[in-house]
Formats: structure tokens, C-alpha cells, sequence
């Protein structure tokens, strides 16, 4: 019969390991509890929420209630009158009653279809958008480190480049636990 090899665990090692496992339980307890906090947040909030929409509905209907009957008396006093308005003055200030009108209701796309099939380029206003080819660039760039200072180089010529707007960013290392 073949003798079972033992295994030799450092103590120490296991001793950290373990202590790094509780941090990782702690660390998931926390964002388990940050998680409910913003669940009761969302909720008060929600709450919150409805009961002001039900009383600003109220105000609202009220408010509509007196304009109606702020309209009905307009027709019994006297009133100034423009071509798109009647005015009545008063010492709370004014109520002026809008008259009806038409007005053009618009859907650009549809409307810049229509020119484009029917030639009328002259309704339409073409523009050319610049933009810079970010993924291209940085796929011919790479960091050149240094003492003190990282420089960028163009890896397809050599050149060291210094171009206003482009720069190396020190990135501090990150715990992720998953």
C-alpha cells in the first residue's frame, strides 16, 4: 500500500488567508446593506413622490376651476383688446385672455426627407461634423517610461511625441472583489 503524502500548510499563510476571507464577508455585508439603504431610500422617495403628485393634482384642479371662472367674467367686464389678447387690469395684476389661433406643427426629419425626394436643397442645411479617430490614434501609440517622466511614443515612426491634449495618467491600483 502506497504511504499518503502529507501536506505542509504554512500557518501563517492560512492565518492571512483567513483574515483576508472575513474582510471579503464584511466588505459583501456592507454592500449588502448600502444596497438596502437605497432601496428604503427609493422607496420613501417614491412615497413621497405620490403623495405630492396627489395634492399637487388637487391645486391643480382648483387653479383650473378659478381660471374658468376668471374666463366667465372676463365676458361680463369691461376689457382692453389687441389682435391676440384681451386685458383686464387689477390691483393683484393682470388677466389676460389669449385669443385662439392656429399655429404649424413640424417634424424635421420628415419634413428633410420630403426636400431631399423632392430637390428643394435649398430648405436643406448640411453640416460636416469633425471628429477625431481616437481608436486609430492610440492603437499606434505606446508609453515610454522613464525616470521621473513617461513620454508617449509613435510606435509606426519612433517619434516621442508631445502634443497638447495628449498626456500619460497615472492610474492608482483597485480591489475588485467579486
Amino acid at each position: 500500500m502506497a504511504k499518503k503524502k502529507e501536506i505542509e500548510l504554512d500557518p501563517v499563510v492560512v492565518q492571512n488567508k483567513a483574515r483576508m476571507d472575513e474582510i471579503i464577508e464584511e466588505i459583501k455585508s456592507i454592500n449588502a446593506h448600502r444596497e438596502e439603504l437605497k432601496a428604503v431610500c427609493e422607496e420613501r422617495v417614491r412615497a413621497i413622490t405620490e403623495s405630492y403628485q396627489d395634492k399637487d393634482v388637487l391645486q391643480y384642479t382648483r387653479i383650473r376651476h378659478l381660471e374658468e371662472e376668471l374666463k366667465v367674467l372676463m365676458d361680463v367686464v369691461p376689457k382692453q383688446e389687441t389682435k391676440t389678447q384681451y386685458k383686464v387690469s387689477l390691483l393683484c395684476g393682470d388677466v389676460v385672455l389669449k385669443k385662439a389661433t392656429k399655429k404649424l406643427d413640424y417634424d424635421k426629419k420628415k419634413l428633410l426627407e420630403w426636400a431631399t425626394s423632392n430637390g428643394r436643397t435649398d430648405l436643406i442645411n448640411s453640416k460636416t461634423v469633425d471628429e477625431f479617430k481616437w481608436s486609430e490614434f492610440k492603437s499606434s501609440l505606446a508609453i515610454q517610461e522613464g525616470i521621473g517622466i513617461d513620454g508617449i511614443v509613435d510606435i509606426t515612426t519612433g517619434e516621442m511625441l508631445e502634443i497638447d491634449g495628449l498626456s500619460v495618467v497615472n492610474v492608482p491600483e483597485e480591489v475588485v472583489i467579486k
